[in-house]
């Protein structure tokens, strides 16, 4: 008999434990989808603040709605491009393309590696949640030596952001120019 009400004691311990705990990871997922929905919506409103200035930029510009604009340009056939406007020259700063501006770049010895380290701006007039760029390695007499992609997390419009990546197995005396470029997905 006092086996049994141990036992049943146990159970009865285990199955308010376990409830507490699935009570609390229900809670935590949440939580989480709370953040994401909110994420979400920010989203989708800076979205549609996006498509309102569009619709203004095309029904100012000719006096048509977007979807005439579109139907008669596919009709047409003609190549449609847009006048972007040229981000001013930055002083101290290197023109890297793509609206991207780099200042600081460093290659730092790094055990059998090197850490390329610097800061980049981004003026292109969007916002990335990713941006990937590419650095191009030449070494003292011009040839091409190595090439390394690297990526920068959410580097908003009109915002400065300090970058680092290791290069593997590339000694940093080896490094005499280098190009940095912005990679289109």
């Amino acid at each position: 008999m006092r086996r049994f009400s141990i036992i049943v004691l146990f159970i009865i311990f285990f199955v308010i434990i376990g409830k507490n705990s699935f009570a609390q990871d229900v809670s935590n997922k949440l939580q989480l989808l709370e953040i994401v929905i909110s994420n979400l919506v920010s989203r989708v409103e800076s979205l549609e603040k996006r498509i309102n200035v569009l619709e203004k930029h095309l029904t100012g510009v000719t006096g048509e709605t977007p979807s005439d604009v579109k139907s008669k340009r596919r009709m047409d056939a003609e190549v449609y491009s847009e006048n972007f406007i040229q981000p001013p020259a930055m002083e101290g700063y290197e023109d890297i393309g793509n609206g991207f501006f780099v200042k600081n770049v460093r290659f730092s010895p790094f055990g059998e590696n090197v850490l390329f380290t610097g800061e980049i701006t981004n003026k292109s007039g969007k916002n990335y949640r990713f941006a990937k760029f590419k650095v191009k390695i030449y070494d003292d007499r011009g040839a091409f030596f190595k090439e390394e992609e690297f990526t920068i997390p959410d580097i908003p419009k009109d915002s400065t952001k300090s970058f680092e990546s290791m290069i593997i197995g590339l000694p940093s005396a080896f490094i005499s120019k280098y190009e940095i470029s912005f990679v289109n997905k």
